[in-house]
């Protein structure tokens, strides 16, 4: 009877990996789960730390002149300010966790909503105008990196 060597070799593969796993388990001190485990502790998003890293990210790519750092300057600290807010406002929803919530007719949530959006939408706006300015500091080799850079960022793809 003739064996097949590919299954020959998938069954020593595995018995390989089931010896590594064994292995690796027995390395790991009990109570100890692995950093990065299912039990590893949460890192709380942080608004301004992340605008600031995308923000040094983006001065590194541009290699602006001196004439243009003001205008730098002030982006920047509208992009920090907003995420000033934004950390505000996680904070108040996270210090509203478990309140219960009061009882609302459909018309005043619809009444809420638009707000919130309205809200949301002037927030957009204000982020528009204050690139639009700092955009046009830029010159036409850092506007294509600018706007190449904002279109690689996950979630929302907009500036911060």
């Amino acid at each position: 009877m003739k064996r097949n060597p590919t299954l020959r070799g998938i069954v020593a593969m595995s018995l390989l990996a089931a010896t590594g796993l064994v292995t690796a388990a027995d390395n790991v001190p009990d109570g100890n789960p692995a950093p990065g485990g299912k039990h590893a502790p949460y890192k709380r998003f942080d608004p301004v730390q992340h605008t600031q890293h995308k923000l040094d990210n983006l001065e590194a790519r541009l290699n602006l002149k001196e004439s243009q750092k003001s205008a730098w300057q002030a982006y920047a600290d509208a992009a920090i300010a907003r995420a000033k807010a934004r950390t505000e406002r996680m904070q108040e929803m996270h210090a509203k966790r478990g309140e219960p919530r009061p009882e609302l007719d459909t018309a005043t949530k619809l009444d809420k909503a638009a707000e919130m959006m309205r809200t949301h939408a002037e927030q957009l706006q204000k982020a528009a105008q204050d690139t639009r300015s700092f955009q046009q500091a830029l010159s036409p080799e850092q506007q294509t990196i600018f706007d190449l850079y904002w279109k690689s960022q996950p979630h929302g793809r907009r500036p911060a």
